[in-house]
């Protein structure tokens, strides 16, 4: 067995600290690439809104509407999202012109802006193709007929 010298022990300490430190810098910079840390545009400007944003509230939760909103892979690949909005009765609501955002909560790049079709029964659907896997924020929005703004929001998990 050889002797172990001084040099010995530098040359073991610096190779474990640089593979530390290398692996460390992979790991910062996908980190760093993966997500900016941003999750609202503009906050200050929506900060500013923020007494218009809870008006906006109160008046949705006066017309006393309801929506379920449910996603699910069918055949081909594609996504069928579906939207059910009910007036304060549970009457559906059938004449609306709902649209809706498919927001990725780690990657805005793949958000999509989308039009539902009306299939009655107070029932809006969209068949989205090509839309990865993982979590789903769904944002459904319409307008009444006196123009309050209502907005429907279900985080799905799409296999």
């Amino acid at each position: 067995m050889r002797e172990l010298k001084g040099w010995h022990v530098l040359v073991m300490i610096l190779a474990f600290f640089g593979a530390t430190i290398g692996v460390n810098s992979v790991f910062v910079s996908y980190a760093l690439s993966a997500f900016s840390g941003g999750d609202v545009t503009q906050p200050y400007l929506k900060g500013l809104a923020y007494n218009r944003t809870l008006a906006e509230k109160d008046a949705q939760a006066a017309l006393g509407w309801q929506a379920q909103i449910d996603a699910q892979r069918i055949d081909g690949g594609e996504t069928l999202v579906r939207v059910r909005i009910l007036d304060r009765d549970a009457k559906p609501l059938n004449t609306l012109q709902v649209t809706m955002r498919l927001r990725n909560p780690v990657n805005s790049y793949l958000d999509r802006n989308l039009t539902l079709d009306a299939r009655g029964q107070g029932d809006y659907e969209a068949r989205i193709t090509n839309l990865s896997r993982g979590q789903w924020d769904i944002i459904a929005r319409t307008r009444a007929n006196d123009g309050t703004g209502f907005v429907a929001t279900r985080r799905v998990l799409l296999p």
